[in-house]
């Protein structure tokens, strides 16, 4: 079992592909006050009434906070992204889960082991916690979400489902 903090792009994408039912199978899940408030306002009608029983929510020490805000500040992260990874950086989870390309790098360079949503899916495949079909349902569902998807990641995607699940 994994520890994981999600940024909000996960928990709506995963949500929009009604695949949220993923991040408890990593581990424990935990975001942060602004990941809540995020979701929230982004995504209010697909946010349940309340976060579920299976998220943890972890506010940030005021050293992390500190870091937070001189990220905002300086235009590296917007203020989600960046109140996780700072949280990130003092609970040290397995991963550090978004699909914002800037947070990702920004992560990278810190030495956080980074993943989006496409990972989470094919972390579930290979662990043979879903089917061939309910991946490449996921899958479809996610090319009409709000999460972009270039052509070449939904081959390499559709090309490491043909890998996982050979017939």
């Amino acid at each position: 079992m994994k520890l994981v903090i999600a940024d909000t792009g996960p928990l709506i994408h995963l949500h929009q592909a009604q695949a949220l039912d993923l991040l408890p199978l990593l581990g424990e899940v935990v975001v942060t006050p602004q990941v809540i408030r995020e979701w929230s306002q982004q995504a209010p009608e697909r946010r349940p009434q309340s976060p579920p029983t299976w998220l943890k929510i972890v506010s940030p020490s005021p050293a992390a906070t500190a870091r937070c805000e001189s990220w905002v500040q300086s235009e590296l992260l917007h203020s989600g992204e960046a109140e996780s990874l700072a949280v990130a950086l003092e609970i040290q989870p397995d991963w550090f889960l978004t699909d914002d390309a800037a947070a990702r790098e920004f992560a990278t360079t810190l030495n956080v082991e980074t993943h989006g949503t496409l990972g989470v899916l094919l972390w579930a495949c290979g662990q043979k916690l879903v089917s061939e079909v309910e991946a490449t349902a996921i899958l479809d569902r996610l090319e009409h979400s709000t999460r972009w998807l270039s052509r070449r990641v939904r081959a390499e995607v559709r090309q490491a489902l043909k890998q996982l699940f050979p017939h």
